[in-house]
């Protein structure tokens, strides 16, 4: 994934991926058992909230 979309269509693109991402996250989180899987998805859930937070930023 591209750290820093240039425009704004890119922007976008970006901001589809993660929110996908995110739900996919979210699901596998709600599928798992085990405590230690939850925990490390649950980081990168919010490392992808943080992002998603980033780019709404430079688009808004």
């Amino acid at each position: 994934m591209d750290p820093s979309p240039k425009n704004p269509t890119d922007l976008q693109a970006v901001i589809e991926r993660t929110k996908k991402q995110i739900y996919n996250l979210k699901k596998q989180i709600a599928a798992t058992v085990d405590p230690g899987e939850k925990r490390r998805l649950k980081r990168r859930l919010a490392q992808q909230q943080r992002l998603q937070l980033g780019y709404l930023g430079k688009l808004g």
